[in-house]
């Protein structure tokens, strides 16, 4: 190895490899967009490369994975808050959505997201929203990893007529990001409340014939924890898990009720589930109970929802509040320490969404998928714990630097294949209209 594409060194590199090892005044070197080798300085010095950054002793660590998203309703975001639940969904966001919910708005909406995203270190993320064939050309041609889950439900949709439409494609959407290295397309029914059985279990079919994840959401509420009980008797989680929609990989958002016989349903079939929390405070769905969840071995990662639900798609945020609302909860503060946060915005969610041999941790033979975080900064001094400072100091405007695949997006703070006024000013316009409908 005497030429490479890529080399990174004087780096203070935290991989959350297997062995959390951390690496000082180290080198890290790509080609072809997979990490080659990690080591001391002194070891690669003599290697050339296409591209060569000098850390100064920043953070080299996995970019974060936000594993629960709705992309496109970025256009939304603070159009509607503190309002009650069913306020907001029947009298704003349902009717803004049967307006505006259309594939050019949704489209602008995403590469905001994607924008927020990447500034804020996010290098690969899970949505579930509709047109997502257009948001897999987006992510395509904006560079980020996504797993992108085709909203279906049982009744028209602003994509399609009905969910048998919505399946029929998706078959075929599935198939054309096959062989895509950082997207795939999988299906999202979107809850057992809004999905009939037959929906739900011909969902589940198709993610098992194209060996994809399918994305839900799962107890989020209590009124929807309350209802299924009294309409069948059964928590959601034991109604889903009944009719065999557990078969196969699944992504499970939120799961906020359960009981111990759900947590241990969850366990048995390797259920992955995405923590929410400030999108569960801000519409008061409840706080998971994340530390059980982790003690019965069930996957558990991070994510933002919507911009709409919580106003940003800030993983540093969320780490924060994944932190501190669990303690509060518990009444114990060592609950999930700052290390095992980090892990959950990392390669726990890799494992969530079944790509852990790809991304999540920076070891030799993974996707390069890594960002830099400047720390030569006042509230990053002094450092004890760099876990302590990801978690409760640093925010999205300490990341400097992005790769995905080895491709840089976004360096020095400026973004390499995007244009973000043209997008800003085109999300403005698209929210200037829906202002005018409610004034």
């Amino acid at each position: 190895m005497n030429h490479i594409d890529l080399k990174i060194e004087h780096a203070f590199i935290v991989t959350v490899n297997q062995s959390d090892d951390i690496l000082y005044d180290a080198t890290l070197c790509v080609q072809n967009g997979v990490i080659v080798a990690i080591g001391s300085y002194e070891e690669y010095k003599d290697i050339s490369a296409d591209t060569i950054i000098d850390a100064q002793g920043n953070v080299v660590m996995p970019g974060l994975i936000n594993t629960h998203t709705h992309a496109g309703m970025s256009i939304f975001r603070g159009m509607a808050d503190d309002l009650p639940l069913q306020t907001w969904l029947n009298d704003y966001i349902f009717p803004t959505e049967a307006q505006f919910c259309t594939r050019e708005n949704v489209a602008i909406g995403t590469q905001l997201s994607i924008l927020e995203m990447i500034q804020g270190g996010t290098t690969c993320f899970a949505d579930m929203y509709y047109f997502e064939d257009t948001v897999a050309e987006i992510c395509n041609t904006m560079g980020i990893r996504a797993v992108l889950a085709q909203a279906i439900v049982d009744f028209p949709a602003p994509d399609f007529e009905n969910p048998h439409a919505t399946l029929e494609s998706l078959d075929t959407t599935i198939s054309l990001y096959k062989n895509n290295s950082r997207i795939s397309v999988i299906p999202g029914p979107h809850s057992p409340y809004t999905c009939s059985l037959k929906i739900l279990q011909q969902a589940r079919t198709l993610a098992n014939k194209h060996n994809v994840p399918l994305h839900i959401h799962v107890s989020e509420t209590q009124h929807e924890y309350t209802q299924n009980l009294e309409k069948y008797s059964q928590t959601p989680i034991e109604y889903l898990a009944q009719h065999n929609i557990f078969s196969g990989k699944t992504i499970a958002a939120h799961c906020v009720y359960m009981s111990e016989h759900d947590r241990e349903i969850l366990s048995q079939h390797a259920v992955g589930v995405v923590n929410n929390p400030q999108s569960n405070l801000k519409l008061i769905s409840g706080i998971a109970p994340v530390p059980l969840m982790k003690e019965a071995d069930i996957p558990v990662a991070l994510g933002t929802d919507s911009a709409v639900s919580n106003n940003s798609l800030d993983m540093f945020q969320e780490m924060k509040t994944a932190a501190l609302i669990h303690k509060l909860n518990n009444a114990n503060p060592t609950v999930l320490p700052a290390k095992e946060i980090v892990r959950m915005a990392t390669i726990d969610g890799a494992n969530v969404l079944g790509i852990d041999d790809k991304v999540g941790s920076i070891e030799i033979g993974k996707q390069a998928d890594i960002i830099i975080i400047n720390i030569n900064q006042p509230h990053l001094v002094p450092l004890y714990s760099i876990y302590s400072h990801i978690v409760y100091a640093m925010n999205r405007h300490d990341v400097d630097t992005v790769f995905v695949d080895g491709v840089c997006l976004y360096q020095n703070k400026q973004f390499t294949l995007a244009d973000p006024l043209e997008i800003m000013i085109n999300a403005q316009t698209i929210a200037n209209a829906i202002q005018e409908k409610y004034e």
